[in-house]
């Protein structure tokens, strides 16, 4: 035996062959044996393999592991590195930590440092600078100005820039990629709602602007963040290589733009406020004690939270929308049926565009997308970080600095959460019998947040992709280009993996 031992010692590279041997005899013989979605918790490197393995897939692996554990479980990372979690799409956790006990779970710093492109603006502040902002931008949401500015830019959008758009290819019989067409849309109107200026995201004759292309880049650096060890994206954002170093140059695209918008603004001799963002806080009075330059960089942080959160959700709700629509003709047709007894407006081009105001009738339409919205969160997940130790509703205990991610994806498709037709698209699940709209606890439903945190866009929000869906679907039929997979893109936004290819054929129909 002495010199068996002593063999392996001489020979390190066959001991090392025969460890690595026995490690992959072992994980192969435990994945026989492992027939669950659990992920198996390996010594030393934790459940790194499950999510290395699922990452193509991950929403949808969540959810599998998820279902089976109950809806909450514990991801174990490798033990020398940062990156164990709790996992959760309980509806009674999401009250405890959205409401009940919503001063224990904070974003966090880390939150925070992930998403440091929004430096200290209200998507990620705490404490009492969250407050702060919360309670200036629930004024401007309740603002009449600014409410009729975002919807009249919309509208215009839609029937100067959407609308001829899709025009054009379905005139030309083009293939069209709708994400990217929704992505450019989604951006124009979220810079001109913030700066009451014109983007031009959508001409057929130019590429997507240099601002649109880097809010592109931060997306994906996001992306990045999230699926590797914090000490590695810190690494490379001081070295200033890879993904950190395209980021830094897209911040500062990004900033060069923000702040040229700024310092148009101040330059200009009416300064009256004109319903946009930018002017709504211009005109707002600020803290006396701050300089300059920090009422600068105030502005800066939340008008770049206004774009990045406006753009996503009406650019992905609308892409999965039509998704379901493709796939589910008879909704179109109930939508098409409802819409066409409500009054539109006639812009160049024959093309009819639906004004807000006139959609409040479509219920159905509001049903659909908010049924899209369960099925395809345009944010998968959410983040929060306790700041004490906790025990959940369920039992499970938090301790302080435990970092927990919500899956909105999961939540929507687990039976004892929506029921055992929850993978059906139904639009009618959100109607009551007397017809309206059937309303669900927000922390069943976390598309719009839940609790102080809750979304003060999400009216606004609803109205504007009710406006664009309806004028998309009175104007146009979208169909699939076949062959054409859609699948969800493993990303901190819900985008589609390989865009979503579709061709456009013009209705023809008399407008109420």
């Amino acid at each position: 035996m002495v010199s068996f031992w002593s063999f392996l010692l001489s020979y390190p590279e066959v001991f090392l062959a025969i460890a690595c041997f026995f490690c992959l005899s072992l994980f192969r013989l435990v994945r026989h044996c492992h027939k669950s979605d659990l992920p198996v918790n390996w010594p030393v490197i934790g459940m790194l393999p499950f999510l290395v393995r699922n990452l193509y897939q991950i929403h949808d692996s969540v959810t599998d592991m998820l279902r089976e554990a109950g809806c909450t479980f514990r991801i174990i990372g490798p033990w020398f590195l940062n990156m164990s979690f709790l996992a959760t799409c309980d509806p009674a956790t999401v009250n405890h930590c959205f409401n009940t006990n919503f001063n224990n779970y904070p974003k966090g710093s880390e939150f925070a440092e992930m998403f440091d492109i929004l430096g200290d603006g209200l998507l990620v502040a705490d404490s009492a600078s969250w407050e702060y902002q919360r309670r200036v931008a629930m004024q401007v949401f309740a603002s009449r100005a600014f409410r009729s500015f975002s919807m009249s830019t919309i509208t215009r959008k839609a029937g100067t820039v959407l609308l001829p758009f899709l025009d054009h290819m379905a005139k030309h019989g083009s293939q069209v990629e709708l994400e990217g067409i929704f992505m450019r849309f989604s951006l124009d109107v979220s810079y001109s709602t913030v700066f009451a200026t014109d983007l031009d995201c959508l001409s057929v004759s130019h590429p997507i602007p240099a601002f649109g292309q880097a809010t592109k880049e931060v997306e994906e650096g996001m992306l990045f963040r999230h699926v590797v060890p914090p000490s590695l994206w810190k690494l490379l954002r001081m070295l200033k290589v890879g993904s950190e170093k395209k980021m830094a140059d897209a911040r500062v695209v990004i900033d060069k733009f923000i702040y040229e918008e700024i310092a148009k603004w101040k330059a200009q001799a009416n300064k009256e406020c004109q319903g946009d963002v930018l002017s709504m806080y211009m005109n707002w009075p600020m803290d006396p004690s701050m300089s300059e330059q920090q009422k600068t960089l105030f502005l800066r942080d939340t008008v770049v939270g206004f774009i990045f959160a406006g753009k996503d959700l009406i650019a992905v709700t609308l892409t999965w929308f039509f998704y379901m629509m493709c796939k589910h003709p008879h909704v179109e047709a109930k939508i098409l049926e409802e819409i066409k007894a409500l009054q539109s407006t006639t812009w160049p081009g024959n093309l009819s565009v639906f004004e807000c105001d006139n959609l409040r009738p479509a219920t159905y339409l509001q049903a659909a997308l908010l049924e899209t919205l369960r099925l395809f969160p345009a944010t998968p997940f959410e983040e929060k970080e306790a700041l004490n130790d906790d025990v959940l509703p369920d039992g499970t205990m938090v301790s302080k600095g435990t970092r927990i991610v919500f899956s909105l994806y999961a939540m929507g498709r687990i039976k004892g959460i929506w029921g055992k037709d929850c993978m059906e698209f139904r639009p009618e699940r959100w109607i009551s019998k007397s017809g309206r709209l059937r309303h669900e606890p927000s922390y069943k439903f976390l598309s719009f947040n839940s609790g102080p945190r809750s979304c003060l866009g999400k009216d606004l929000g609803l109205s504007n992709m009710k406006m664009a869906a309806a004028s998309i679907i009175y104007n146009f039929k979208v169909e699939l280009v076949e062959g054409h997979a859609v699948m969800p893109e493993s990303a901190v936004i819900l985008h589609t993996r390989n865009g979503m290819m579709v061709r456009l054929k013009r209705r023809e129909l008399t407008a109420a």
